[in-house]
């Protein structure tokens, strides 16, 4: 996750629950907020000085920061950061007075979908506006090179609008023969073009001034000093100025213009491969998206993301020969794929991506399927090695409203990631939600829910939570899955089942298979299970009762139960969740405080829910690997936990780096795919761990 997926968010709310409620609203909708509260303008001044924010929510009845005060002051500091009021109810005089000024909008503060609709409008804009401005300063500063480039170009070089010189460089008036630009700066063009080819180029220059460019080149003769020259005249569409005109590149006549297509060809194709290279393929993803934009009635183009798998733990990585040997492969098994207008690139060592035109979402991920299932019962073999490997493909469908070709990439990366994170070997396509508000589409997934419960057709996955301080006993924490024409990830359904109201049934579910494997592993007391309970459930009155049958009937003992509640979720349905606290303490289970670290005061919350474990939010893991700042907070909330007598776990562990980091700080456990990856068993070995 880059930093511009963080939410910045400043709040100036009198009260401390509210804003952690807006917090809450915006991270179960998927935002990385990270926010500050501030009571007044002079605190908002200084923060203002010390680090950019995204937004400012701005509670209309503050006396000494009103919304029109806090906009004056951001104003003032010259940063751009949209101000949303809030206010008890809907006011439409109040709205219309603050917006009239410049506030974005006005949001009564129980319409908590108005908020989180307004705050992703106006966080999309304000990303635009600085995207917009890095782009003009970096057109800027490549009209800056491309003029210095031109004018110590060896090739010559003019702009042309309408017959008349615009500006040529110095190879193209040396060819001619010409001093100074002022000295063809009025003369016609054909003037300078051999008697024989006038016709010709007249004709050509009547179709370039009409936009018509089919004839990128042609052969002709121009008037220098020496005589009649023959050379080669390239034209191509250009600007000076934001003024449309003709770029005129001349090249003398070669027998090497043979070398020079093949080296043109060779500089847009990845040499291992075959495929095109990543500046290419993004070149015509970028042209297609802006050229081939499916209109509304059209099917959709497709884009495929598609990573080699690696090993579980990131061991036994093939050697540079066979590894080329695999992408070579995958490619040859991606042309057999490929229809005749789809475009594959080599994006990375390890990735390919292919484009595929008014491609339907059917279509589209069959391709992904069939190139997944291909690579998968493919041998490779490179002289007397040979190996098998699996990939994951991540899937988009790109139409009429979808966005430019960066974040078509992103959506198709981050979908390969889900891929990856379910086990790999697998297609999942990019989606924003399932089940959110399609009628049809909410009962059909109803329908699939209902019919997996019935036929016991989730599983569990577990994944190893180990000790860097060496203390003893296995603990995993157990991971749903769904088997539904292929294993699905939570991100798959787990969007409709909240939407549905199902996720209690769905929690219950994990909690019988987790009792159920528990009771299968024996009389081992050492092993413990970590269960991640949904917001429905923390608020289910008839969940405690559930979890003391199902203990005394499977005759298992809480302690080897933990309980994962995110903190967000936590803070904003403190009395339920401290209910639930006081019930599972009776029953002997661990707590655990998932996402810990990203609230406005975290450890404040330990004062009503006293956890025995606190698990960082993965986006704190990324920036302790990141930056400084990032491992000093890290830091200073293991020493404060500890302090408190909390252990602290960190997931997302991908790398030895990241855990010689956490080892380093003192976390207490770990878990991630370099320990190991999500299995169907828990086999993990936890004598084999050593730091």
């Amino acid at each position: 996750m880059s930093q511009d997926d963080v939410l910045r968010l400043l709040i100036a709310e009198p009260s401390l629950n509210d804003a952690e409620m807006y917090i809450s609203v915006l991270r179960n909708a998927g935002h990385a907020v990270r926010a500050q509260r501030i009571e007044d303008g002079d605190e908002l001044r200084e923060v203002l000085e010390e680090k950019p924010f995204d937004l400012l929510l701005c509670h209309a009845g503050i006396q000494d920061l009103s919304p029109t005060l806090a906009l004056e002051s951001i104003q003032r500091s010259g940063r751009d950061i949209p101000v949303l009021a809030l206010a008890d109810a809907h006011e439409d005089e109040l709205r219309r007075s603050l917006m009239t000024q410049g506030t974005a909008d006005l949001v009564a503060k129980n319409d908590l979908q108005h908020l989180r609709l307004v705050v992703e409008r106006e966080f999309r804009q304000v990303r635009e506006r600085r995207r917009l401005r890095q782009l003009e300063r970096a057109l800027k500063e490549t009209e800056r090179r491309c003029s210095a480039l031109l004018d110590s170009s060896r090739d010559a070089i003019a702009y042309v609008h309408e017959g008349m010189h615009l500006y040529a460089n110095p190879a193209y008036l040396e060819k001619f023969g010409v001093e100074e630009f002022e000295d063809i700066e009025g003369m016609p063009l054909l003037d300078m073009i051999a008697p024989d080819h006038q016709g010709e180029f007249k004709n050509c220059l009547r179709k370039l001034s009409k936009g018509d460019y089919d004839v990128p080149e042609m052969e002709l003769e121009i008037v220098t000093d020496a005589g009649p020259l023959p050379v080669l005249a390239s034209f191509s569409p250009a600007s000076i100025d934001g003024e449309p005109c003709t770029q005129i590149l001349l090249r003398e006549q070669s027998s090497d213009r043979e070398l020079e297509q093949q080296l043109e060809t060779l500089s847009k194709q990845d040499l291992v491969t075959g495929l095109f290279n990543r500046v290419h393929f993004q070149e015509l993803l970028s042209d297609a998206l802006a050229e081939r934009r499916p209109a509304e009635d059209d099917p959709p183009h497709g884009l495929l993301y598609i990573q080699v798998d690696r090993p579980p733990g990131g061991s036994h990585q093939p050697g540079l020969t066979l590894a080329d040997q695999v992408m070579s492969d995958l490619a040859n098994l991606v042309r057999g794929e490929l229809g005749t207008d789809g475009i594959a690139g080599r994006f990375a060592d390890d990735v390919v991506t292919v484009f595929l035109p008014y491609c339907g979402v059917h279509e589209t991920v069959a391709t992904a399927e069939a190139v997944r299932q291909s690579l998968e019962e493919h041998i490779v073999q490179a002289g007397e090695r040979t190996t098998t490997v699996t990939c994951s493909i991540g899937a988009v469908m790109l139409g009429e409203r979808s966005g430019d070709m960066h974040q078509a990439l992103a959506d198709a990366a981050l979908a390969c990631e889900t891929a990856q994170s379910g086990g790999g070997n697998r297609v999942h396509l990019h989606s924003a939600g399932a089940g959110a508000g399609d009628p049809e589409e909410n009962a059909a997934w109803k329908d699939r829910l209902e019919d997996a419960l019935a036929d016991n057709r989730f599983f569990l996955m577990y994944m190893p939570v180990v000790s860097l301080q060496g203390e003893g006993g296995e603990r995993y924490e157990a991971r749903i899955r769904l088997r539904d024409n292929g294993d699905k990830h939570p991100s798959e359904f787990i969007p409709a089942a909240e939407s549905l109201g199902m996720m209690d049934r769905i929690d219950r579910w994990v909690v019988n298979a987790a009792l159920e494997m528990l009771q299968h592993r024996g009389d081992n007391a050492e092993i413990q299970l970590h269960l991640k309970l949904s917001p429905q459930t923390v608020t289910d009155a008839g969940f405690l009762e559930f979890l003391a049958g199902a203990l005394k009937s499977s005759g298992t003992p809480g302690e080897r139960l933990v309980f994962q509640v995110n903190e967000s979720m936590a803070q904003t349905s403190l009395n339920e969740a401290r209910q639930l606290f006081r019930g599972l303490k009776e029953l002997g289970c661990g707590f655990c405080l998932d996402h810990f670290g990203t609230g406005l005061n975290s450890f404040q919350l330990l004062k009503h829910l006293p956890a025995d474990l606190l698990k960082l939010d993965k986006t704190l893991i990324r920036e302790m690997i990141d930056t400084e700042d990032g491992a000093e907070r890290v830091k200073a909330i293991v020493d404060h936990a500890h302090t408190l007598r909390k252990a602290v776990v960190a997931g997302h562990v991908e790398d030895p780096m990241c855990l010689a980091q956490l080892w380093q700080q003192q976390v207490d456990f770990v878990q991630g795919t370099f320990l190991q990856s999500p299995s169907e068993t828990p086999d993990y070995d936890f004598s084999g761990t050593v730091m």
